[in-house]
C-alpha cells in the first residue's frame, strides 16, 4: 500500500516536472508558447506529499532534491543525508497533511503531523516549479557541524 502511494506520488511529480524549462536566470517559465502558467495549489500539495513520502521512506537525497535552490545552498545534500542516516528518524511512519493555506499565489503552507509530532511547511513556486522551502530553524539544524538534530533525536530516544 505504501509502495503504491509512493509510485502514484512519483508519477505526479514526474508529470509536474515535464512542463517547460525555466529561463536560465530562473525567472518565469521558459516555454516557447504563451506566458508563464499560473501556479496551482494542488501541484504544491503533490510536491508536499512527495517530500513527506520520501522523508518517511528514507529517501533523503531525493527529498533534498525537492528543496528550493536557496535551501540547497544552505544545506549540502551530503550533510542532509548524513544526519538522517546517522540518526534515522522513524522510517515508515507517514506524514499526514492536516490543512493547507495559500497566503499568496506563489506560496502554499501545509500543516502536518507524524505520530505525535506536528509542524508546518512552506512550498514556494519559483522558476516554474513548486519547491519545498525549509524554514530557518530547519536549515540551522542541518548546517554542517551543527548536529542539533542528532542531539535532539538522541535525547528523545529516537536515534539508533
Amino acid at each position: 500500500m505504501v509502495l503504491g502511494a509512493a509510485c502514484a506520488t512519483l508519477a505526479t511529480v514526474a508529470a509536474l516536472r515535464s512542463g517547460p524549462a525555466p529561463h536560465e536566470d530562473g525567472s518565469g517559465d521558459g516555454g516557447a508558447t504563451g506566458g508563464p502558467t499560473a501556479p496551482q495549489a494542488g501541484q504544491a500539495l503533490a510536491v508536499a506529499r512527495q517530500e513527506f513520502g520520501l522523508l518517511s521512506g528514507g529517501g533523503w537525497a531525493q527529498a533534498w532534491d525537492l528543496w528550493t535552490p536557496t535551501a540547497q545552498r544552505a544545506v549540502p545534500q551530503a550533510e542532509f543525508v548524513r544526519v538522517n542516516t546517522e540518526c534515522r528518524p522513524p522510517v515508515g511512519v507517514p506524514y499526514v497533511i492536516d490543512a493547507s493555506s495559500v497566503p499568496d499565489p506563489t506560496t502554499v503552507r501545509v500543516d502536518w503531523h507524524r505520530a505525535d509530532t506536528t509542524g508546518s511547511a512552506t512550498l514556494s513556486y519559483r522558476a516554474g516549479r513548486w519547491r519545498f522551502a525549509p524554514d530557518a530553524r530547519t536549515l540551522a539544524d542541518y548546517r554542517p557541524g551543527a548536529d542539533r538534530l542528532i542531539q535532539n533525536r538522541t535525547a528523545a530516544g529516537s536515534c539508533h
